[in-house]
């Protein structure tokens, strides 16, 4: 828990969205693109007011919510600015967990919406655009839906914050952070397993030196997650950018890998910007990870819900962890 302190400024929502077709929906198989390209649409839509092709040309981007939201830059003021060119999104967009392609009229489909420090206020925004892009149509035949109902986690129940009837949003919002988190890894740490599975539920693509590679280490994988933590938490909450975790990371490096059940897999996207047909994938299955895990549960456990790897803002990097196989 010590280890977790000074990631105490991260703060995370959790939002579950009940969406039901008004027409057929004809969808890829991974809808995290589809659904993202859609929402970017539609905010755009929504808020630009100067309708410039290049953001960056614009007297209003440093204000703009779509670019913070969507084209995501280091403040002005940041003294990261030199080393990073463009920063973690505040949001992840987990599209609805099915391959499947067809959804008839009036059949329901969920997805689900992490918010991340300032992002959390935007959540009506979020909102309003949804139920934009279900009027506007969805996927290549526009198939529309709406919003039935918006339902936000609160430490494992999920309680309803909007409801179309209304048209209100009310309630209290749960906002998570490392402190408040902490009583539901109790059970967990208790446990002091020295081995626990990862299952991989959406493609994982992690870089090394510069390529995607299914040839990783713990080390490889904990250096990446600490580090998408901390750029989340400088980035979006407010706190200041400084890593006191060396030694944990090289702890990492005893930590091994063991019953590995990986493989690739790629899904094809259209690129509305680039006006072609993309592939994005990275590996999925799952692994074991054996040796003295206790500092770094809290950490995995966070992880779960704001993902790991590159591409996150469209669901990708999502993994849970089953239970300890011995102790």
């Amino acid at each position: 828990y010590k280890q977790c302190n000074e990631l105490r400024y991260l703060r995370f929502s959790r939002f579950v969205f009940v969406a039901r077709a008004l027409t057929e929906l004809r969808l890829p198989q991974y809808k995290g693109s589809t659904f993202r390209g859609g929402f970017g649409h539609n905010l755009r839509r929504t808020v630009c007011i100067n309708r410039r092709e290049d953001c960056s040309r614009c007297i209003l981007q440093a204000k703009c919510i779509y670019c913070y939201i969507f084209e995501t830059k280091p403040p002005e003021d940041s003294r990261l600015k030199t080393y990073f060119s463009d920063v973690p999104h505040p949001y992840i967009l987990v599209p609805p967990d099915t391959e499947r392609e067809f959804f008839k009229p009036d059949e329901t489909f969920r997805f689900e919406l992490i918010l991340i420090g300032k992002a959390i206020d935007y959540l009506p925004y979020f909102l309003f655009v949804f139920i934009q892009l279900g009027k506007n149509g969805i996927g290549k035949e526009k198939g529309r839906f709406y919003i039935e109902s918006v339902l936000n986690e609160r430490f494992g129940e999920e309680a309803e914050i909007y409801d179309h009837r209304s048209g209100c949003l009310s309630g209290n919002i749960q906002i998570y952070t490392s402190e408040s988190f902490f009583p539901l890894w109790k059970e967990f740490l208790s446990a002091n397993p020295e081995q626990i599975t990862i299952r991989l539920l959406t493609p994982l693509r992690i870089k090394i030196a510069g390529h995607l590679s299914d040839d990783f280490t713990f080390f490889d994988l904990f250096r990446a997650l600490l580090n998408r933590l901390y750029m989340l938490t400088y980035f979006h909450c407010g706190n200041r950018f400084e890593r006191k975790h060396k030694e944990l990371l090289e702890l990492s490096k005893d930590i091994e890998i063991v019953e590995k059940n990986l493989y690739w897999q790629d899904w094809l996207r259209y690129s509305s910007r680039q006006k072609a047909r993309m592939k994005i994938g990275g590996v999925m299955g799952e692994f074991a990870i054996k040796g003295k895990l206790m500092p770094f549960l809290p950490f995995l456990k966070i992880g779960e819900y704001i993902h790991i790897g590159k591409a996150t803002s469209m669901g990708l990097g999502r993994y849970e962890i089953v239970q300890p196989l011995s102790r």
